[in-house]
Formats: structure tokens, sequence, C-alpha cells
């Protein structure tokens, strides 16, 4: 194990942060009343922090699920026209969802691919879907 502790910044968004200025909090509370009080922001906002990061990774993995199919999809619908458009949108939308998780872009910019990519996916496997 790493004894390496690291801060909370920008990637890793707002209800995270909260939660670990809460955790501070509660190491620092001097009194028992004040450790009681810290206690129950804390688990407040670690219930919150923990939510979050579910959806963050239901919402990582569905934008690279659907940027596979949509590039298993085209690859495998014998229309070229169709084909490499969503080969190569699939291919692309998986590294975009890499690299913005890899290099811990801001918050809000991660969610925007996430949400971007795993939208686009959808429109090109209803497209597909409708030209057939």
């Amino acid at each position: 194990m790493s004894d390496r502790r690291r801060e909370p910044d920008d990637a890793d968004g707002p209800l995270f942060r909260e939660a670990h200025r809460r955790a501070e909090q509660l190491d620092n509370a001097a009194t028992p009343q004040a450790r009681r009080g810290a206690w129950a922001g804390f688990l407040r906002a670690a219930a919150v922090a923990l939510a979050e990061g579910f959806l963050r990774e239901a919402a990582i993995w569905g934008a690279v699920l659907f940027s596979v199919l949509a590039a298993v999809f085209g690859a495998t619908s014998g229309r070229p026209a169709l084909a490499v458009p969503m080969v190569i949108s699939g291919v692309a939308g998986a590294v975009l969802v890499f690299v913005a998780v890899r290099r811990r872009w801001s918050f809000g910019s991660q969610w925007a691919v996430f949400l971007g990519v795993l939208l686009f996916q959808a429109v090109l496997i209803v497209v597909l879907w409708q030209a057939g």
C-alpha cells in the first residue's frame, strides 16, 4: 500500500471535495459534541459523493459500451457509407473517454465527454437502425 495522500482536485468534483472537507472537520473536532455533528455532516456528504461516483462509473462504462457497439454495428452493417463513420466514431469515442479520465480533465469536462459520447453513439446506432 502506498502512504501517498492525494488532495482532491477539480477532476474529483464538488461532491467528493465536500466529503473530503467534512472528513477533515471530523478529524479536527475537539469536543464530543463537535465530533457528533461532524460525523453527521460527513456521513451525508460521503453518501452523496458515493452515489455520484457510482453514476460517474456507469456513465464511463455506458459511453465506452455504446462506442464499441457503434463500431461493431457499423463494421457489420454491410454499408460502407455507414460503416466507416461508425467505426471511426466508435474508436474516437472510446479514446476520448479514456483520455478524459486518464488526464483528469475537470469534473464538468469529463461529464460533458461521457454524456456527449454516449448521446452521439446512441444517435448513430439509431440512424443505422432506421436506415436498415
